[in-house]
């Protein structure tokens, strides 16, 4: 363990008894266990961070070859064509003419 630091904790009461019921059962100190839980805890989350950095790369990588297929016309915003779509769609329902 390098440079170890003092941390106060509030846990629940089942918590705290969990964790040294489990401390005893592996023959371990709960610092011991509360730090192996924090180190994979942070591996976890380090994971997860990593996982939605490289979708967000595939993601652009995508639609830089999408565009390069088009030849640098950018992709149709989807969103507001189908609010057009609606909206000529309902006018022709009711009558009105534009």
């Amino acid at each position: 363990m390098e440079n170890p630091q003092r941390v106060n904790l509030l846990l629940e009461k089942r918590q705290r008894e969990a964790l040294e019921r489990l401390a005893r059962q592996r023959n371990r100190s709960v610092s011991d266990l509360v730090r192996e839980y924090i180190t994979a805890g942070l591996r976890e989350d380090n994971s997860q961070q990593r996982e939605r950095l490289l979708a967000l790369e595939n993601a652009r990588a995508l639609s830089a070859r999408i565009l390069k297929r088009r030849k640098g016309k950018p992709i149709t915003n989807s969103v507001k064509v189908m609010e057009q779509i609606r909206e000529e769609r309902v006018n022709e329902l009711l009558g009105r003419r534009r």
